[in-house]
């Protein structure tokens, strides 16, 4: 993770980092610890992984602050909680913790500006070293436009339904280029950011990873596989053994680790998609929304 610095500390628009648009740390309720595999764990639930880092968090403020308190720190850490996660090849650090002023946000407990640390950067001690920990950025950072970027981060109020959507480079790439193909041009983070309806219906969008009733029997939990390996793709959806024609919305749906067992179901999933882009299109340009109609 790139840091638990309040936002003042990096501008929204910083040519520091890929892509110009901070990520990591959003304000005092929202932050991504995703990189750190944050949701790669059996129980991805918003209550236990609540507990899990306030359990962290307090453990650790009685850590003394040198290399074996820290190693026995992590043992202990990687005992208590279970070792089987859902993507074998991508590490949940022990690490991840509550910060901020009123522990509101996920963060890193070995951050030089993490409550205790006395500014020293101890994030070398973790799993992936300091120079990971400090210069990894997600693809997000790098192929989002700054448009998408900036509506995900007005649009979500806490830490957890962010980290699950910020890192979802294709699946919003899709909805929102939808978006724009619809209204004919390029979208402005105002579009969204101006509409109480349209900023419901994107988030109401975003949560869909974790309500989607289509998921496949091979789903994982709402974690997200973001590294450009393809150890994990989504598997493509039989179209031909449904009776239908590839969906217009199929990076979507496959995004979403969607599986249908009949032609119907499919309907329903692409029906549920297309009602929120209408809503979002009629309340950004409803003259395009009058025409798709007509």
């Amino acid at each position: 993770m790139n840091g638990i610095a309040p936002i003042h500390a990096m501008p929204p628009e910083s040519p520091s980092v890929p892509g110009g648009v901070y990520l990591c740390q959003v304000d005092e309720n929202v932050s991504c610890g995703a990189c750190c595999g944050l949701y790669n764990c059996p129980d991805a639930s918003r209550a236990c992984l609540q507990e899990r880092l306030a359990f962290r968090t307090e453990r650790f403020r009685d850590v003394p602050r040198d290399t074996d308190a820290i190693d026995a720190f992590r043992e202990q850490m990687e005992r208590r909680e279970s070792r089987q996660r859902p993507y074998p090849d991508f590490y949940h650090c022990p690490f991840l913790g509550l910060v901020g002023s009123n522990n509101s946000r996920v963060g890193c407990l070995l951050h030089p500006l993490a409550g205790g640390n006395q500014g020293v950067d101890l994030r070398g001690l973790s799993f992936y070293g300091g120079l990971a920990c400090r210069e990894y950025f997600c693809p997000s950072y790098r192929n989002l436009p700054p448009a998408y970027k900036a509506i995900i981060k007005s649009v979500c109020t806490d830490w957890y339904v962010y980290g699950l959507a910020v890192t979802e480079e294709r699946l919003l790439a899709g909805f929102f280029g939808d978006i724009e193909r619809r209204v004919g041009r390029l979208l402005e983070p105002a579009d969204i950011t101006g509409s109480p309806g349209a900023r419901q219906t994107v988030a109401e969008f975003l949560g869909l990873k974790l309500v989607w009733p289509f998921h496949a029997p091979s789903w994982k939990g709402p974690a997200n596989y973001f590294f450009n390996d393809d150890l994990y793709s989504h598997p493509p959806i039989d179209y031909e053994r449904l009776g239908a024609r590839p969906s217009a919305h199929d990076v979507i749906l496959r995004e979403l680790s969607s599986a249908f067992s009949s032609r119907a179901e499919l309907t329903a999933a692409e029906t549920r998609i297309e009602n929120l882009l209408v809503q979002i299109v009629r309340q950004v340009n409803p003259a395009a929304a009058a025409a798709a109609a007509y």
